[in-house]
């Protein structure tokens, strides 16, 4: 009886032996993997929101988290003047982007109160990402 218990499990741990394969994943921040690009930037209830959209240059990495994303925001007011905002989103979206695909993302980047008339951003962001995996 104790023989045919361990048979069955034995069996049982092989038919899940497939599954048990695990992957790394690895972390950066090569604009050459991933790459951002601001498209929006408005006022939303007094908050600052910037929308653009991530590019997978891979196709052979799935991205699956941004990890950290911090923008520079330099606006330029109707008078001529520049200022810079400096910030981090309030809270991170999921964001998962297979291999050669793109992803939009809204960033909420907290209370702001102030007008522009131009503005440029630039970012440096870091993510998760796993080779070979395809979803």
């Amino acid at each position: 009886m104790k023989k045919l218990f361990l048979a069955c499990l034995f069996l049982l741990g092989l038919c899940f032996l497939p599954f048990a394969h695990a992957s790394a994943a690895t972390q950066s921040s090569d604009t050459m993997i991933l790459e951002w690009r601001a498209e929006k930037a408005w006022i939303d209830k007094g908050d600052l929101c910037l929308r653009g959209t991530f590019t997978n240059k891979r196709k052979d990495l799935s991205i699956t988290k941004i990890n950290q994303f911090v923008t520079e925001i330099t606006f330029t007011r109707a008078d001529g003047s520049k200022y810079q905002y400096v910030a981090m989103p309030t809270k991170m979206p999921l964001v998962k982007i297979s291999a050669g695909g793109t992803r939009t993302v809204t960033f909420n980047l907290g209370h702001f109160e102030d007008t522009w008339k131009d503005w440029v951003a630039t970012e440096d962001y870091t993510f998760t990402y796993i080779t070979g995996k395809r979803w």
